[in-house]
C-alpha cells in the first residue's frame, strides 16, 4: 500500500487518523503537525508518524501541502496517498446491481480495493489501443466520489475535481507545486496545473467516501473559514481562471468550474 502524508491541526483524537494507526498490517503513514501539537500527537500517535513543520510561523494549507511534496521527493516516494485528517465513511458501489448497490465497508478494504483497480487500470495494456495507452501513462492524480449522492452510472471519469483524499505520482510530478498563495481552493488549483500540463487524472465513481465540508469540523482549517478564507480562496481562483469559475454566491460560498473544458482533451 502507498504511504499516507496527512496534515493535521487540533485533531490528534481523529477517528480516521486513529484508523491509520490501527491497520493490520501496519502501513505507512505520516501525520504533520506544527510543533506546538507535537505533546498532544504523541499521546495517540508514535513520534517516528509525526512530521514537524520546519517553521514556528503558521503556514496556510498549500504551504503544508507543498511541504508535504517536498518531503516526498526527499524520500524518493513513488506515489503517495494525500488526505485531509477528517474522512468518515467509505462505501463501494457493486456495478452488477441493478439497484444503487452501494455498500458501506471498512477503510482498509476501501483502500486496499481502490489500489488494486487503479493498478489494474494502469497495468491494463492494449497493444491495439494506443490512445488508452497514452491515457494511462498521463494519470497522475486519482480520487473517489465525494457523497453518496448522484453516483454517476459510468466507474470512472477523467479529469475532474480531486479533492479531500487523493493518489499522487510523486515522480511524475516533481515540477508541478503548490501555488501557496492560495489560503483554500489549494487543492483545485494544483490539479488544474496538472491537467494544464498535459497530466491527467481519474475519478473512480464507484468507491464513495463522506466528510464534513470544508471548514465545517471542529479543528481543521475551521477558524480561517470563518474569517471568510473560502470567499478570498474564490476570489483569488476567479482572478487566475476567470474562464473557468462561474461565481453563483459568493457570500454563501458557491461557485461552478468547467471541467468540461479539460474532458474532451482526450
Amino acid at each position: 500500500m502507498y504511504p499516507f502524508y496527512i496534515p493535521s491541526i487540533y485533531r490528534s483524537s481523529s477517528s480516521f487518523l486513529l484508523k491509520l494507526r490501527d491497520m493490520k498490517p501496519i502501513i505507512k503513514y505520516y501525520i504533520i503537525i506544527a510543533e506546538d501539537q507535537l505533546e498532544d500527537y504523541s499521546k495517540n500517535f508514535p513520534k517516528n508518524n509525526l512530521i514537524i513543520l520546519p517553521t514556528k510561523k503558521k503556514l496556510n494549507i498549500a504551504e503544508i501541502r507543498q511541504f508535504i511534496l517536498e518531503v516526498a521527493r526527499k524520500n524518493k516516494e513513488s506515489k503517495i496517498w494525500m488526505s485531509d485528517d477528517d474522512l468518515s465513511k467509505f462505501y463501494i458501489k457493486n456495478p452488477e446491481e441493478v439497484s444503487l448497490g452501494v455498500k458501506e465497508v471498512d477503510f482498509k478494504t476501501f483502500i486496499t480495493k481502490a489500489e488494486e483497480t487503479i493498478k489494474k487500470f494502469l497495468n491494463d495494456k492494449n497493444k491495439e489501443n494506443k490512445e488508452k495507452n497514452n491515457l494511462t501513462e498521463k494519470i497522475v492524480q486519482f480520487g473517489f466520489k465525494y457523497s453518496t449522492f448522484a453516483i454517476p452510472k459510468k466507474p470512472i471519469t477523467i479529469n475532474t475535481n480531486i479533492g479531500m483524499i487523493q493518489l499522487l505520482d510523486i515522480e511524475k510530478t516533481k515540477k508541478i507545486n503548490y501555488d501557496t498563495s492560495f489560503i483554500t481552493l489549494e487543492d483545485t488549483d494544483y490539479t488544474i496545473q496538472l491537467l494544464q500540463n498535459n497530466f491527467k487524472n481519474l475519478q473512480l465513481n464507484h468507491f464513495i467516501f463522506t466528510a464534513p465540508k470544508s471548514g465545517t469540523g471542529k479543528g481543521g482549517l475551521e477558524t480561517q473559514y470563518l474569517e471568510g478564507a473560502k470567499q478570498k480562496g474564490i476570489k483569488l481562483f476567479k482572478s487566475k481562471y476567470s474562464d473557468l469559475m462561474n461565481i453563483i454566491n459568493l457570500e454563501k460560498g458557491k461557485y461552478k468550474i468547467n471541467w468540461k473544458k479539460f474532458q474532451n482533451t482526450f
